[in-house]
């Protein structure tokens, strides 16, 4: 079997974390709606309570699958063969010229 190249990894990466994000979305559902139907039956039992956890937890995970798979896709946007042009830096500024200082005065307002 070849070498696998970084895009092709890149491309793996972000199909599993799709995947895992869809997994996670559809659990999310579905505890959700566990969820409303216990609550508007007003049986906030220990399952519940579970599954609540369950949610909250699922929840974070899906948070750091978005940002996994976010920094996967920036990856791919930037890579080592499609570098982006170089654009021309401007000058360093030369600290060591001075600058003029301007001095202000605030006179306190007269009362009238």
């Amino acid at each position: 079997m070849g070498e696998t190249t970084q895009e092709e990894a890149l491309r793996q990466a972000d199909a599993l974390a799709a995947e895992a994000l869809r997994d996670v979305e559809a659990r999310c559902s579905v505890l959700g709606q566990y969820i409303h139907d216990c609550e508007s039956n007003g049986a906030r039992t220990g399952a519940w309570s579970g599954a609540v956890r369950e949610l909250r937890a699922l929840q974070d995970y899906r948070a750091g699958l978005i940002r996994r798979r976010s920094l996967i896709q920036q990856a791919l946007e930037c890579l080592p063969d499609e570098r982006p042009a170089k654009l021309p830096l401007p000058p360093v500024p030369n600290r060591a010229v001075s600058r003029s200082q301007q001095q202000v005065q605030i006179r306190p307002r007269r009362r009238q």
